[in-house]
């Protein structure tokens, strides 16, 4: 049974807040986003979250949408402003009005496939197995292709060009590599 989009949202905000806490003594690693390193993609949630959640249900301002920007902070201080952008958006989304939910469709997937990324950096170190996402949130990422324009979203700010799925890949893997990650 499928979760509704605010708990989605809320299990890939929990997902993802693990995996920076997880990787924080590792900001300078490699993420799986090609150029980026890991305090780079917890900056660009930062950016995100504020601008395509935040903002948009606690202010009425209108989202951002999808963007390469990132938070203009030093590494260093990634994790806490990361930390206090999702206690923020998580109270702002328990708080929102069922009118408000389909704002979170973007920003639950782009927590999902970013908590993936996290893990990535530390993982191919060794110090971690690769994230396989728990069952909803891989069924929401599994529906994005039938659900989205696949030539719109194949730009630098959102998807690179999908990666061929490795023979006997999981189910996380093969939906990583159609979003343009190197499996």
């Amino acid at each position: 049974m499928a979760l509704p989009l605010r708990e989605l949202y809320l299990d890939a905000l929990e997902l993802c807040t693990a995996e920076a806490l997880a990787a924080s003594d590792s900001l300078g690693l490699p993420s799986a986003c090609e150029g980026w390193t890991i305090a780079d993609v917890v900056l660009h949630l930062v950016a995100t979250q504020r601008g395509n959640v935040i903002a948009p249900i606690a202010e009425g301002a209108a989202p951002v949408g999808p963007s390469s920007d990132r938070a203009d902070l030093p590494a260093v201080r990634a994790i806490g402003a990361w930390e206090r952008t999702a206690r923020e958006a998580m109270a702002v989304v328990d708080a929102c009005d069922d009118e408000q939910l389909p704002l979170l469709y973007f920003p639950t997937m782009d927590l999902t496939m970013h908590a993936w990324d996290i893990r990535w950096g530390i993982a191919r170190i060794g110090l971690a197995d690769r994230l396989e996402l728990p069952e909803p949130l891989l069924a929401f990422a599994e529906g994005l292709p039938s659900r989205i324009d696949g030539a719109a979203v194949r730009t630098p700010s959102i998807f690179a060009p999908a990666h061929p799925v490795p023979p006997g890949a999981s189910r996380t893997a093969a939906i990583m590599a159609w979003a343009g990650r190197r499996v």
